[in-house]
């Protein structure tokens, strides 16, 4: 398993990595025959290399669907690939509306940025039950987690749609764990400071928020986290990446998290850009890196905005998140990687962080998501906003390789390695 999938937001193309020998095929979504222009978000591909699964949003004058498409031939060489439809399920219509929360500015550290309020319904995080054969995904952009069935022949039913408001409102995705017996959703977005714990049904797919895990304490907390990644069946990790209070930071609340979007704890006690160590079977969350305001600092430079676990250690992709700029994007004017050893969770030791005009490329921004290879050999770490893409070899830690807009990225995101699950 050598693939990693992703996709191109402006091109609107499907991308296709090989990781061993360093090479990229796209296919051109309005190319594929039966396929009109789609505004894609997100890829997932089967651990076979056979099928890959593309979300797509309602941005106008697009619908938002998965498509589901069959790999036939990759010329690496060439840069193509040949692939047939399977099928393209609607999920929402043309323009269908956000749900996003009203938040007002109150702290000069703490911009409320556009790219956090989406206007119309994304489809985010495809993600694969372990041991079944069901897919989720969810729309972050209201409060709505979806289940399919996947057939033999690749195409998908649909089976679950699950919302609960206080519990599942943006949601970005459920990660699951190994075997399959709970999933982790992870709340993107301004003072969401709890971790949703989902348990499923094997058989119907059905599942359902059954408990959660407050990111801290009364003394201080941790909120806006983009994924989680797991350890073994009980140890997970995660970032969070909020800064400063908001009109929606409110003082420690005595209600339940099941009241409708429960208030924060207060403000002034946010940790800021750190790693958590999730204990699911003490529900508890303890925090494993703190803030640093030093580029060689041991602790987190930028915002953590995603992890990946392998070889032995911790790949941390410290976006510039919340730094308004006139630059492609909107956002960011710098972003890191920073490599941790984690031969004790509790406490990762700093190895390393890897800078844009040195270990990265000069013009490298905002190090948004990364993704661990099946066999660890490999961790992709992406930029959407800069068109990079850049290979980490986990024996070295050093980069590798380096893909460019010269080599057709275009707004690359939604990156998944065959293999895995989410």
């Amino acid at each position: 398993m050598h693939i990693l999938s992703g996709v191109n937001m402006m091109s609107q193309e499907l991308v296709l990595v090989h990781a061993e020998e360093d090479k990229i095929a796209r296919v051109p979504i309005s190319g594929v025959p039966g396929l009109r222009p789609a505004s894609p978000q997100h890829s997932l591909i089967m651990p076979d290399e056979k099928t890959v699964y593309i979300t797509t949003d309602a941005l106008p004058p697009f619908p938002a669907s998965i498509i589901a498409l069959s790999l036939k031939e990759i010329d690496w060489d060439a840069g193509t690939a040949e692939v047939e439809l399977l099928q393209n399920l609607l999920l929402d219509v043309m323009g269908t509306p956000s749900d996003m929360p009203n938040v007002k500015q109150t702290d000069d550290a703490q911009p409320i940025m556009p790219w956090t309020r989406p206007l119309f319904t994304q489809t985010h995080a495809p993600t694969l039950l372990p041991g079944s054969s069901f897919l989720y995904t969810a729309h972050y952009t209201d409060d709505r987690l979806r289940g399919f069935k996947i057939n033999r022949d690749g195409t998908l039913d649909p089976r679950v749609l699950y919302s609960d408001r206080p519990v599942t409102r943006q949601t970005h995705g459920i990660s699951f764990n190994p075997k399959g017996t709970i999933g982790l959703g992870v709340g993107y977005d301004y003072d969401i400071s709890d971790l949703r714990v989902l348990e499923v049904n094997h058989y119907t797919g059905e599942l359902e928020v059954t408990r959660t895990i407050p990111l801290g304490t009364p003394e201080e907390y941790g909120a806006f986290v983009h994924r989680a990644v797991w350890l073994d069946n009980r140890y997970a990790y995660l970032g969070t990446m909020q800064v400063g209070p908001t009109s929606r930071t409110r003082p420690a609340a005595t209600t339940s998290v099941r009241h409708p979007d429960p208030p924060a704890p207060s403000g002034d006690k946010l940790v800021g850009p750190s790693v958590w160590l999730i204990d699911t079977k003490t529900n508890t969350a303890e925090c494993v890196i703190r803030p640093t305001d030093s580029e060689a600092g041991a602790g987190m430079f930028r915002p953590p905005s995603d992890v990946a676990v392998a070889a032995g250690k911790l790949y941390v992709a410290e976006e510039d998140s919340w730094t308004p700029t006139d630059l492609p994007g909107g956002y960011g004017t710098t972003g890191f990687i920073s490599v941790w050893d984690i031969a004790n969770p509790a406490k990762p030791c700093f190895l390393k962080r890897l800078r844009p005009g040195h270990e990265l490329p000069d013009d490298f921004r905002n190090a948004h998501t990364a993704t661990a290879m099946f066999d660890e050999e490999s961790v992709f770490v992406s930029s959407f906003v800069s068109n990079h893409l850049v290979r980490i070899d986990t024996a070295t830690d050093k980069v590798a390789k380096v893909y460019t807009a010269e080599d057709g990225l275009d707004m690359f995101h939604g990156e998944f390695a065959a293999g895995r699950n989410g």
